[in-house]
């Protein structure tokens, strides 16, 4: 469960205010585009490109217009997703920010929620699907692209 539905469930929230929230850090997102210029990987000029490109397709994606113009590479696309979901700010943050919780009440909501999340994960590990392995060389989960993301979004 994610920290938003976790205070809306709790109370702490109301759903109008995890919605609003959400936008502000939706709108707080940098764009893949201006990821890649700041990166080094895309130039104004190819950022334009892919956007005048992409704007006779509207249902795709910047980064996936990119990789299919052959600008970018799917493993660089998957940095500045990842980059791009770093620069994001937190929820905690915003909810502050909007005074829609003090820094004091979020800080004990986040306390709250990690402690309940490592208790769900017990149960979680152990009723991990087949489908989910581990790599040998890092023990670490393996995801595939659209788990990855799918987390992202």
């Amino acid at each position: 469960m994610k920290f938003g539905l976790y205070l809306k469930n709790k109370g702490a929230i109301t759903a109008e205010q995890l919605v609003a929230a959400l936008e502000q850090q939706h709108c707080r997102l940098p764009s893949v585009g201006q990821v890649a210029m700041e990166e080094g990987v895309l130039s104004a000029r190819q950022v334009f490109k892919v956007l005048r490109f992409q704007s006779g397709i509207p249902h795709e994606r910047f980064g996936e217009v990119a990789v299919g113009m052959g600008m970018i590479t799917p493993a660089e696309l998957q940095r500045l997703l990842m980059i791009q979901w770093e620069r994001k700010p937190s929820l905690a943050d915003v909810l502050v920010q909007l005074r829609i919780l003090s820094q004091v009440r979020v800080d004990e909501e986040l306390s709250a929620y990690r402690t309940a999340m490592e208790r769900r994960n017990v149960v979680i590990k152990r009723y991990l699907p087949s489908g989910h392995h581990l790599d040998d060389a890092s023990r670490q989960p393996v995801l595939s692209e659209s788990e990855l993301v799918s987390m992202m979004v």
